[in-house]
């Protein structure tokens, strides 16, 4: 049987701050040249969700228009979403359909959601009929 770590009994909020110090040490051995783009790169919150292809091409379409990276445009519009959903402006209310899945209540009717959009509910999304 191999030895217990001592350090697994710690409280979340301690092992989190010792996370933390070991990330900006590993930095700081970095050459400087390269500390800049580690800090910045550290400082991203990178999150994945699924999103069905014809939008992920339509969010790359105003990129373009507008010169942005496809990032910027999802902050925006994700933005104005949630800031329009807080504001009582956008209800799931019609959309939600009930989940299979034990972790949720709902899921989205995506196909009401991508009505107009290219291929609504290809490969990218879990769309149930």
């Amino acid at each position: 049987m191999g030895r217990r770590n001592p350090l697994d009994d710690l409280d979340p909020a301690i092992t989190a701050v010792l996370g933390e110090a070991a990330r900006k040490q590993r930095i700081r051995q970095l050459p400087k040249s390269e500390q800049v783009k580690a800090r910045r790169d550290a400082a991203r919150q990178r999150t994945i969700y699924e999103i069905p292809a014809a939008l992920k091409r339509e969010v790359e379409k105003i990129a373009m228009q507008e010169g942005l990276s496809p990032s910027s445009v999802v902050i925006l519009l994700l933005a104005d979403g949630v800031r329009r959903y807080q504001a009582d402006h956008v209800s799931f209310h019609n959309l939600k359909i009930a989940s299979r899945s034990p972790r949720y209540a709902y899921v989205i009717d995506m196909r009401a959601v991508l009505a107009g959009f290219a291929d609504e509910g290809e490969s990218g999304a879990k769309v149930r009929r």
